[in-house]
């Protein structure tokens, strides 16, 4: 078995922010601002693939199911990491200083 991804399928994605407390890695983080032809009033969430190790903590907690996983094929010659875009303008997440979500 290959390596394990998330992906999170946009349009299902409701910004309800749920998956990034179950994120132990920050791999998961809400966009800075919502796109312009999103029709849900939040922003959505993306997986930031350099810090996602496919611990897979985080599909669970999604109620709409937008999380799946993704697995790298085994004969991969070159990690898919190297070959992602240029990672997406993402807000950061206060877990632990005064007012945040005391989540990791």
């Amino acid at each position: 078995m290959g390596q394990s991804m998330v992906a999170i399928t946009e349009p299902d994605c409701t910004g309800c922010d749920l998956c990034i407390t179950h994120c132990p890695f920050e791999a998961l983080l809400p966009l800075a601002a919502n796109p312009a032809n999103r029709t849900h009033s939040k922003r959505p969430v993306v997986v930031v693939a350099s810090q996602c190790v496919g611990c897979l903590s985080c599909i669970g907690s999604c109620p709409t199911g937008a999380l799946h996983e993704v697995q790298t094929p085994l004969d991969a010659s070159q990690s898919p990491l190297l070959l992602m875009p240029k990672p997406p303008v993402t807000e950061t997440v206060n877990r632990w200083k005064k007012g945040g979500v005391k989540w990791a």
